[in-house]
């Protein structure tokens, strides 16, 4: 046989979500972080919103204010930054948190149905029943870790060079721990009893590179150390930690390098 059975073609390296013609179905995983985007010789310069400018580049083109948060992306199978600055769409998802029948959209799916063109451009959104997030998508998303701050730099907010990256949410209980403001959604190291921003670093591209089953399970052991970010980590659990992961990567790596191509 060429190929393995269960081969299956990449999908696109895209990881920044792109409304298409028809339906979009998400599953929103973290909290957003918000702001003002202004756009710069085709480059977009984004604002924290307690630091909007008092006027555009483009006296003609005003700000917009924007959403940017974390999704997993049904149609392309990714996990993606889903950016919204259409008024229509951010109005539905707020009235949806603000019902009680429905709550803030992290237990349930969200279809976007975007029709027309241009300026006659509109879009519908539909949330789907209440349903348990699947376990490959949480894998992926600790796979793919993401800093949404970054945005705000005009960086790549998919780098491994960062230290912390934004928290999913993942359970009600998730819900509970989120940081009151989110444009500060990056958890930030307060206690000398946390690890170094260099071992975190370490840390986050070592867990980068293992199998996604035990990063899942590393994480939900963290979680229920009230640990969200890696720069978290107590400083006594790092010697333990870092050399569990390393030994997972190594034989994950070796693992794949044994499978015939």
């Amino acid at each position: 046989m060429f190929l393995p059975k269960d081969y299956k073609a990449p999908k696109s390296s895209n990881y920044y979500a792109k409304l298409m013609e028809g339906e979009n179905k998400f599953r929103i995983l973290s909290q957003p972080i918000l702001g003002w985007e202004d756009w710069v010789e085709k480059k977009p310069m984004r604002y924290r919103m307690d630091a909007k400018p008092l006027k555009s580049h483009d006296p003609k083109k005003p700000m917009r204010h924007f959403w940017s948060m974390i999704v997993w992306n049904y149609n392309e199978e990714l996990i993606q930054i889903l950016h919204i600055t259409q008024a229509s769409i951010r109005n539905s998802i707020e009235a949806l948190c603000n019902d009680n029948d429905w709550g803030a959209p992290y237990f349930y799916d969200l279809k976007i149905i975007k029709s027309g063109d241009g300026m006659d451009t509109e879009y519908m959104i539909n949330p789907l029943p209440h349903k348990p997030l699947g376990e490959h998508i949480q894998a992926q998303f600790m796979d793919k870790p993401c800093n949404l701050e970054a945005l705000y730099d005009g960086a790549d907010p998919f780098s491994t060079e960062w230290s912390s990256f934004t928290p999913g949410v993942f359970s009600k209980e998730a819900t509970t721990n989120l940081l009151p403001k989110s444009t500060n959604l990056v958890v930030e190291k307060k206690s000398a009893d946390t690890i170094t921003a260099e071992q975190a670093k370490e840390l986050a591209v070592i867990i980068k590179y293992c199998q996604s089953d035990y990063q899942e399970e590393l994480w939900k052991t963290l979680r229920g150390l009230s640990v969200t970010a890696i720069d978290q980590v107590p400083k006594e659990l790092f010697p333990r930690i870092l050399a569990a992961a390393t030994k997972k990567r190594d034989e994950y790596q070796k693992m794949i390098a044994e499978i015939p191509f």
